[in-house]
This record gives C-alpha cells, sequence and structure tokens, in this order.
C-alpha cells in the first residue's frame, strides 16, 4: 500500500456539476478499508476557496501539517468526500497530524451526519 491515512494526496477532484479539477486530499479511510477494498480509499477535499459554504469547512494552518506548506490559506471542505483508487492519485505532498485529523474527522461527522 502506497498511501496511507492522513496523507495529504493530489487529485484531479470531479465536482457535482461533471468539472475537474487538480485538489490537494486528505485520505480519511483508514488502511485496512483500502486493503479490504482492493485499494479503494475516501478522500476529502482541501480548497482556498473560503466562499463554499464555511460552515462545513475546517481551518488548516502550516504547522498542522508535516511535509508540506500551504501557498495560500486553505481549509478543508467537510462535506465533500470521494472515493479513489492508488491510480487516481497524482502524488503524496504531506501528511496531516494526528490531532488535527482526529478534529477533521470530527467536522464531517458533524457536517455530514
Amino acid at each position: 500500500m502506497k498511501y496511507h491515512q492522513r496523507d495529504i494526496v493530489e487529485v484531479n477532484f470531479q465536482f457535482a456539476d461533471g468539472t475537474f479539477k487538480v485538489h490537494p486530499a486528505i485520505i480519511v479511510s483508514n488502511d485496512d478499508l483500502q486493503e479490504d477494498e482492493f485499494g479503494l480509499m475516501y478522500l476529502v477535499l482541501i480548497t482556498s476557496n473560503r466562499l463554499l459554504n464555511p460552515q462545513y469547512a475546517y481551518e488548516l494552518s502550516d504547522y498542522m501539517v508535516d511535509g508540506f506548506t500551504f501557498s495560500k490559506p486553505s481549509r478543508v471542505k467537510c462535506q465533500i468526500i470521494a472515493g479513489y483508487v492508488e491510480r487516481d492519485v497524482m502524488r503524496r505532498i504531506g501528511t496531516i497530524k494526528e490531532q488535527y485529523f482526529n478534529e477533521i474527522v470530527d467536522k464531517i461527522i458533524e457536517s455530514i451526519f
């Protein structure tokens, strides 16, 4: 397995209107799921767009991440989750620290359920 939970990767994200755009995303599914489901992993979108439903966003700062610095203020869009496989990942760019990952998971649950 090349990618793991908490990794920040770049993928060509497909939006509800059918358009695609390369975005960073955090792998939120665990490694067991990826192994059991033949490489399927779930990712949550990271964006610099402040206007789209900010009530579902989790603000990110560089100190929350290992191995990567954001070029502009960024946030996790906790309501935008998609499934990908390893071949869809363009590259790994960093890892979110565990404490902040756990807060993001809480925000995802609050946002979706």
